[in-house]
């Protein structure tokens, strides 16, 4: 089911970066890009396909059976907006997901979104983008970002890898030209 919602946020991705080019966007308007945190709302076309691209390597690394590990913080955000689209599709379309495990062995920690959550992730510090109180908080000089250790929370830190030897490799391209 994570593999299925990377893939569906994938797609919605790549349409509204070349629908959207560089113009910018806002919560108000909707969309994949509009319900990110408000930091990202004024970044070009470049960053949303990094964005969208995040969704892709990490479905790919669902689909290859490689360990589901976030590399940087846009594969964090990619994941957790993921884990919360599968969550989503496992309670309101039962029948997609019928048909999607079909044939798959049983755990019983399937659809425990929670536990994949926690198993996933070394920390959240990224979902506190989202909270408006803490507006500032991916400024890299600031007083709670440098006593909390956070890293690459600036969106144009996102795409950096957290371990040099972890990046994934340059020359992967984009799935859309």
């Amino acid at each position: 089911m994570l593999h299925l919602a990377l893939r569906e946020l994938a797609e919605q991705a790549w349409k509204e970066a070349d629908t959207l080019g560089d113009q910018p966007t806002q919560r108000s308007a909707g969309g994949f890009f509009g319900s990110l945190p408000r930091v990202t709302w004024h970044l070009d076309k470049a960053w949303r396909r990094q964005m969208a691209r995040a969704f892709d390597d990490l479905a790919t690394d669902c689909e290859t059976g490689a360990q589901v590990e976030p590399r940087s913080t846009g594969e964090e955000m990619a994941l957790h907006l993921g884990i919360a689209r599968a969550q989503d599709l496992t309670h309101n379309r039962p029948r997609l997901v019928q048909n999607t495990v079909t044939g798959l062995p049983e755990h019983r920690a399937d659809f425990d979104w929670e536990a994949c959550s926690d198993v996933l992730f070394q920390d959240h510090d990224v979902l506190m983008l989202f909270d408006p109180s803490l507006d500032g908080i991916e400024d890299s000089a600031g007083d709670l970002h440098q006593s909390m250790g956070m890293v690459n929370l600036a969106p144009q830190d996102w795409f950096v890898a957290f371990d040099p030897e972890q990046d994934r490799n340059p020359a992967r391209g984009f799935r859309h030209p």
